[in-house]
Order: C-alpha cells, then structure tokens, then sequence
C-alpha cells in the first residue's frame, strides 16, 4: 500500500515538472537595451529619468505580452525618443473656457538579434486632455502625467507590434 501510494505521489511530482518545464519552454525570450532621449527641445531633452520611465514601461508591456526578461535572451529592443511635446489649444468666451492639451510623442525602435541589426520602426503616439470650465483659466503650459504616460504607452506598443509581427 505504502510503495503504490510513493510511487502515485512521484509520478504526480514527475508530471508537475514536466509541465513547468513546457511552460517555461514556451515562453519568448527578451532583452530590453538602451533606451536613450535623444529629444532636442523642451522640457524633455536630455533628462535620463525620462529614458529610465520609457525603459520601465516597455518591460511592463512586455511582459503583459507574455515575454521573460533576460539579459541573455537573443532578441533585443532598443528606443530612442525623438519628439516629446505638448500642445495647449484653447479658446474662451466671456466665462466659458474650453482647454485641449494635445501630447505628442515620436520613437524609434529597433530589434537586434544576437548582436546584429534586424528592423526599426519609427512611431507616432498622441493622447488628448479636455477640459471644460465656466470660467477663465490661464494657460500655463504644463502636461498632464497620465496623458504623457498614455502617449508613452501607445508609441512603445505600436514599436513592439512592428518589430515583433
């Protein structure tokens, strides 16, 4: 009884692995390089915490698509933000204000593979933020976080479905 219940108790643990070792087998591998800011004007240029928040976001996008991050994977994306900006459009009227702030984001991204060059894709990401008021606001000029990271967010996924089609 006791030697039909181990041997029971190892074949559960025998198949158990082989599983995790198909799952893990089935997983892509990915390397996320450098992402540099390579934006010339505004706010933005040349802020390496802008880079470091990209890098962040595609690691995240990335693993929702179900990729593993390793450093020694063959297949590796690298970004270069070219054009970050937000555009202010408003109009008022007496005490109706009406204010657009239109965040516009440029990349390139390439896919190396095994240390050699392999695609690039340059992609446009644009969010927009309304806002409606009775009364008259003063423009002063900054971005919202949350469209940013939408405009982010749009470019990198649009960069990683080019590459990786």
């Amino acid at each position: 009884m006791k030697l039909s219940l181990l041997n029971f108790v190892s074949t559960i643990f025998v198949v158990l692995i082989s599983f995790t070792n198909l799952y893990s087998q089935d997983l892509k591998q990915i390397k996320v390089g450098e992402v540099s800011n390579e934006i010339k004007l505004g706010p933005f240029a040349g802020k390496r915490n802008m880079a470091m928040g990209v890098k962040n976001i595609l690691e995240e996008y990335l693993q929702d698509m179900d990729y593993e991050l390793s450093p020694s994977a063959e297949e590796e994306i690298r970004i270069r933000l070219v054009f970050f900006d937000v555009k202010n459009i408003g109009k008022s009227i007496g005490l109706y204000h009406n204010d657009v702030s239109l965040t516009e984001i440029i990349a390139q991204g390439e896919l190396v593979k095994n240390g050699k060059f392999v695609s690039k894709t340059i992609q446009k990401g644009q969010s927009k933020e309304v806002s409606v008021s009775t009364l008259v606001v003063a423009d002063d000029g900054t971005f919202n976080q949350q469209t940013a990271s939408i405009a982010l967010k749009k470019v990198l996924e649009a960069i990683v479905r080019d590459l990786l089609k």
